[in-house]
């Protein structure tokens, strides 16, 4: 085989391993970023669904991973 060939043989198959490797990243992130829609979603399904359960005048305190803390009274009349 004349070298070119050889050298242009190899640079074509670089270039698919290239593209072949990067199809299966954004593959793999896509599906990553659709679970964690996916799990968000449900997640604030969830909480909408407790609030609405929730008796007027209740309270909702949220505590965060880095101690803040975040506390909402519903009104007295109306549950939200």
């Amino acid at each position: 085989m004349d070298p070119v060939l050889i050298t242009a043989f190899l640079g074509v198959a670089a270039s698919a391993a290239r593209l072949g490797y990067d199809w299966l990243t954004a593959r793999s992130h896509r599906r990553r970023v659709q679970s964690e829609v996916r799990s968000k979603q449900e997640r604030l399904t969830a909480l909408v669904t407790t609030i609405e359960a929730l008796p007027p005048g209740s309270k909702i305190i949220e505590l965060f991973p880095d101690g803040r803390r975040i506390t909402i009274k519903l009104p007295p009349s109306e549950a939200a």
